[in-house]
């Protein structure tokens, strides 16, 4: 069955429980978003949360969950990012494509899976049936040592 279009984005969040973040700043000269017509466009979001950065990178042999956490956290931030650019997430259709890089140790191979937990957020706001195009990538390194950073473009409605 179709998710009720009744029950809006704003709704499924809280139902979650999920709390959004403050609205990231941007940390150098750029813009955190851009909207162009139907589209929104995010900045790189690093794994930040209140209490500091979600570092990697990450090898095989290290806890999976600590990676996910830090997909979850960039996938909150973005959503935290929409909602500032468009003034409610009710006013976005969900995510037209998702571009994630994981700082990994070199024999890492988890990427797709740690970007998984990003997309769960997604689905569980804007409904499965829609999946987004995406980009896993591995990196030596991130901004502030980070672990995992996204860059989303939001579908407006």
């Amino acid at each position: 069955s179709r998710m009720n279009t009744v029950q809006c984005a704003t709704a499924r969040l809280q139902a979650q429980g999920l709390i959004l973040p403050d609205e990231p700043e941007a940390m150098g000269r750029y813009a955190v978003w851009r909207r162009d017509g139907d589209r929104l466009y995010t900045a790189g979001l690093l794994s930040r949360t209140a209490d500091g950065v979600i570092p990697g990178p990450f090898g095989p042999d290290d806890d999976p969950l600590q990676a996910e956490e830090a997909a979850r956290v960039c996938a909150l931030r973005a959503l935290a990012v929409a909602q500032a650019a468009v003034g409610s997430l009710d006013r976005v259709a969900g995510v037209a494509a998702l571009r994630g890089v994981i700082a990994a140790k070199p024999d890492f191979t988890r990427h797709s899976q740690v970007l998984d937990a990003a997309s769960e957020i997604f689905d569980s706001i804007f409904g499965p049936q829609v999946r987004c195009i995406r980009t896993a990538v591995g990196v030596s390194s991130l901004p502030a040592g980070g672990g995992v950073e996204i860059e989303v473009t939001f579908a407006l409605k």
